[in-house]
This record gives C-alpha cells, structure tokens and sequence, in this order.
C-alpha cells in the first residue's frame, strides 16, 4: 500500500537531518569557544602580578598585555555565550524536527491499521458472502 505520508516522512527525516547536522556544529563551535576562553584565563593569568622593579618602559608594557589579555578575556566569555544561546536554539530546531518526524510516521502507521482493517473487513464480508452461495448452493443440491 502506498501511503500518502511516504512524501512528507520524507521530507520531515531531511529536516530531522539537517537539524542534528546544524546541532552538531553548534556544539563543536561551543566547545571550541569554551576552549579558548579557557587558554585566555590561562594566558591572562601567566602575566601574573605587575613586576616590582625594572624600568617604566616594562611596567607600561606588562599593563598594556593584561589589558589586551582582559579584552581578549572579555571577547572569549562573549563568545561561549553566544555559542551556548546558539545551541540551545538549534536545540530547540531539532526537538521541533524530531516531533514533526514523529507525528509524521505516527500518522502514517494509523492510516496503515486503518487500511489493515478496512480490508480485513472487507475479507470477512467475501467470506460470508462465499459461505452463504455455498450453503444456499448445497440446499438445492441436497
């Protein structure tokens, strides 16, 4: 039997794919985000303290890299935070793909029983038919 859902099943379970392939990359994407804020916190943290002695040249030059190593920080947290709001919505996405799917094949295996029964009644109608030519057949032969 040929279901009319077959076409959207289809469709739908594309969808699906597509969706747990963008999910996929958003994940890596956070992780690699996740990643580098980790190294910026590391790096910012080996500047250390400012140094006690030397010249003014080395001390406006240690300020000017933990500046840049808090921006850089700053930029890194950014990052991981739109790259978890990025997840969550594509997330989202493949809930709504999957639930779609699902409702799709759901639909198709109740038309499927309906046309199982359809026809199995159908059946039983032919055999009542058949019992009753032959019983009515053998009381003429009789």
């Amino acid at each position: 039997m040929k279901s009319k859902y077959k076409a959207v099943i289809k469709v739908r379970k594309q969808q699906l794919d597509r969706a747990e392939g963008q999910l996929g990359a958003a994940q890596q994407r956070q992780r690699e985000s996740e990643a580098a804020y980790g190294l910026s916190v590391r790096a910012l943290q080996d500047l250390g303290d400012l140094p006690r002695s030397g010249s003014v040249a080395d001390l406006r030059s240690n300020l000017q890299m933990k500046r840049v190593g808090a921006e850089a920080l700053a930029r890194a947290r950014e990052k991981v935070e739109l790259s978890k709001k990025e997840v969550s919505h594509y997330q989202f996405l493949y809930k709504k793909a999957y639930l779609d799917y699902e409702k799709m094949k759901f639909l198709e295996s109740e038309e499927l029983k309906a046309w199982q029964k359809e026809r199995q009644k159908s059946e039983n109608k032919f055999l009542d038919e058949l019992a009753t030519i032959r019983a009515f057949k053998g009381e003429d032969d009789a």
